[in-house]
C-alpha cells in the first residue's frame, strides 16, 4: 500500500477477519477458505515494508485471533515482527446468532429465509441479513439481541476511541468483524443508517479498510482492498460471508 503525498494524523488500518465457518457447528473457527486468505493477507502485509504500526489491536472471538496469528507469524518471519498486540472484546462483532433468530421469528414468512438453512444462495443470504439489520436498526428485534443497536454502536466507539489514542501519530492495526467496521465508517463519515448496512454487506472476507485522520478531518482511503485476492489464481477465494 502506497504511503499517501500527505501526511495523516492518526491512521486506522482495519482488517475484517478472513472467512469463518457460517452454516457450521462452529462459526467462529476459520474455514479452510479463510485460512488461506488470511495467509495470502499475511504474506502481502509482510512484504509492505512502508508500513508500520504503533499499535495493534483485536477483537477476543475466534476468528479475529486465527487471523491475527497468521499476521504476525508472516511479519515476524520477514524479520518486520508486529508490536504486542491488545486484545479487545469491544471490537467483537455482534451477536448475529440472535440478530438471524429474532428476525426469523419477527418476519417468519420472510421468502429468503430458506437461504440460511440451504446456504446455497449468497445473494438470498444477504437480502435476508441486509432486513435484519434494518429490523435491528428499527428496534424491532431488540427482544431478541442481548444489546440493542445504539448499545452497540457506544462500544464500538470506545474501542475505536481507544485505538485511536494508543496510535499516536502512527498507525493502528486493528483486526476485528464487518458489523463493528461499518460502525466505524458510520460514525467517522457520517453515513446515514441504510449507507452502513450496504458498507457492511460490502466488506469482503479478509477485506482492508483504511481511515486516515488529517488536519482533525477523517478520511476513508480504502474499502474491501483485496491485493492478496487480486490474481487470477486466488480471485476465486474471495468470500463475503
Amino acid at each position: 500500500m502506497s504511503p499517501s503525498d500527505r501526511q495523516a494524523d492518526t491512521r486506522l488500518l482495519m482488517i475484517r477477519h478472513a472467512q469463518a465457518s457460517f452454516g457450521s457447528d462452529d462459526y467462529d473457527r476459520l474455514s479452510e477458505r479463510g485460512l488461506r486468505q488470511a495467509e495470502l493477507l499475511a504474506d502481502w502485509l509482510a512484504a509492505q515494508p512502508e508500513l508500520e504500526f504503533t499499535h495493534v489491536v483485536s477483537g477476543t472471538q475466534r476468528r479475529h485471533r486465527e487471523t491475527l496469528q497468521a499476521l504476525a507469524t508472516a511479519a515476524a518471519v520477514a524479520g518486520q515482527p508486529l508490536p504486542i498486540a491488545t486484545a479487545d472484546a469491544d471490537w467483537n462483532e455482534f451477536d448475529h446468532e440472535s440478530l438471524l433468530r429474532g428476525y426469523a421469528a419477527h418476519a417468519a414468512q420472510d421468502p429468503d429465509l430458506v437461504a440460511l438453512r440451504v446456504g446455497l444462495d449468497q445473494a438470498r443470504i444477504l437480502a435476508v441479513i441486509s432486513r435484519a439489520f434494518q429490523a435491528w436498526a428499527n428496534g424491532e428485534l431488540d427482544a431478541f439481541m442481548p444489546e440493542t443497536l445504539l448499545s452497540f454502536r457506544d462500544r464500538v466507539r470506545r474501542a475505536r476511541d481507544r485505538a485511536e489514542q494508543a496510535a499516536g501519530s502512527g498507525t493502528a492495526l486493528v483486526i476485528s468483524s464487518g458489523g463493528v467496521i461499518s460502525r466505524c465508517a458510520q460514525a467517522l463519515l457520517a453515513l446515514d443508517e441504510a449507507e452502513t448496512i450496504r458498507h457492511n454487506l460490502s466488506l469482503a472476507n479478509s477485506g482492508i479498510v483504511e481511515f486516515a485522520r488529517e488536519n482533525g478531518r477523517w478520511q476513508l482511503r480504502r474499502w474491501s482492498y483485496l491485493p492478496h485476492l487480486d490474481s487470477e489464481a486466488h480471485r476465486e477465494l474471495r468470500s463475503f460471508i
